[in-house]
């Protein structure tokens, strides 16, 4: 019965250790799962050193794991953004569109090459990942980088920069035909290009045209594609 309990309480510790990594908001079940696993552990009869390791290596291994695992998930190959030189203010993404474009490759690199409205449609599915570089293309193509910001703040300082945004998902009415309006989802993510100035355009108002403008775009897009 005590070696069953070991092998039992060593399963919950694997299970809450994998959990944890994978997830922070696992955190409030695997500690738990864990704190009964160890309780099980050392009531085996396993020996007092195979008790200790069993429930000490998951605890030294917790951080490192957990970093090597997000660098795994979110800091693969960054792709590339291509940006108009003169362009300021909001860019955004829409994924998920029959019609839209596959990434461009560069060197190997998958690309997302914006236009001077500041909307790519993209036929890809969405990419949750914030590895990017960042340059600007003048007419020439010749690219400048540009540094990416996670703080508002940090506008003042690195100019030109880009502000990571909000991504989601909303519904508008889309004409699939001259006959026939529908509801479809358009899925996005947004960024902000701060180039020649630091003030903060992104107010609702700027958003609400936004996403006037992006209903335009997808419509005429899906229009062109023929979708229904």
């Amino acid at each position: 019965m005590k070696q069953k309990a070991f092998y039992i309480g060593l399963t919950l510790i694997a299970i809450s250790f994998i959990s944890c990594v994978i997830s922070f908001y696992l955190l409030v079940f695997g500690i738990p799962a864990f704190l009964v696993g160890a309780i099980l552990i050392f009531l085996s009869s396993q020996h007092i050193k195979m008790k200790f390791l069993t429930t000490l290596i998951p605890l030294v291994l917790y951080i490192p794991s957990t970093f090597l695992f997000l660098y795994a998930y979110n800091y693969s190959t960054p792709k590339t953004i291509l940006i108009p030189k003169n362009f300021e203010g909001n860019l955004r993404v829409v994924y998920q569109e029959n019609c839209g474009r596959n990434y461009d490759k560069t060197d190997g690199i998958k690309t997302l090459t914006f236009p001077d409205n500041g909307i790519l449609v993209l036929n890809e599915d969405f990419d949750s990942h914030i590895n990017y570089n960042y340059y600007l293309v003048d007419e020439l193509g010749n690219r400048t980088k540009i540094s990416q910001i996670l703080d508002f703040n940090d506008r003042i300082k690195k100019l030109p920069c880009v502000l990571v945004g909000g991504s989601g998902t909303f519904f508008q009415s889309i004409e699939a035909n001259s006959k026939n309006n529908q509801e479809k989802e358009i899925v996005f993510s947004d960024f902000y290009l701060y180039n020649t100035s630091i003030d903060d355009r992104n107010d609702f108002n700027n958003r609400q045209k936004l996403d006037s403008l992006t209903t335009v775009i997808v419509n005429q897009c899906r229009k062109n594609n023929g979708s229904h």
